[in-house]
């Protein structure tokens, strides 16, 4: 067999058995906003740490025809969590969650948000992109099976821990 007719075959074998991505209205995410608390810190350390977030979205699918959703799987950072048949059967939507640990979540820049020993101004801060969330469904049929793809924005809201030097009345 010559290099042409073996490059042939395998490409062949290989398209029948590779999945197929898509990104386009199969899958939807409609995320739900994350809260979380920081302690003040100092006017100097503008870089903040997060703490662990519990991240939850709703995501909307519908497999093309002659399909059924095989599984879906949300991962944020590292963190990842894969929903089985089980767990989607007879569904075209489900509530997606998972923990990210406080290690996986790099820290914010906060200027003038929850400084020690000021005034605050204000109760909370409300940031969009420090997080993303990344989705799969996987649709399979008898003979075939493909990818689609979607990727939400995580809005993060975050409220000051109140310490003792900190002044938290508006009007005096």
């Amino acid at each position: 067999m010559n290099h042409q007719r073996i490059r042939q075959l395998l490409a062949a074998c290989l398209s029948l058995s590779v999945m197929t991505a898509a990104a386009d209205s199969t899958l939807t995410l409609h995320p739900n906003e994350v809260s979380a608390q920081i302690e003040p810190h100092d006017r100097l350390d503008t870089q903040v740490r997060l703490p662990s977030l519990e991240v939850s979205l709703l995501a909307r699918f519908k497999c093309p025809l002659d399909a059924a959703a095989h599984s879906i799987t949300i991962s944020v950072a590292d963190s990842h969590r894969r929903y089985g048949p089980e767990e989607i059967a007879d569904s075209d939507m489900l509530e997606l969650s998972i923990e990210v640990p406080a290690t996986q979540i790099g820290p914010v820049s906060l200027s003038s948000f929850c400084v020690a020993g000021t005034p605050m101004k204000e109760a909370f801060v409300l940031l969009h992109g420090v997080a993303t969330a990344q989705v799969s469904l996987n649709c399979r049929n008898q003979l075939d099976a493909s990818l689609h793809f979607a990727s939400a924005a995580l809005p993060l809201r975050l409220f000051c821990k109140a310490d003792e030097s900190q002044d938290s009345s508006v009007d005096k």
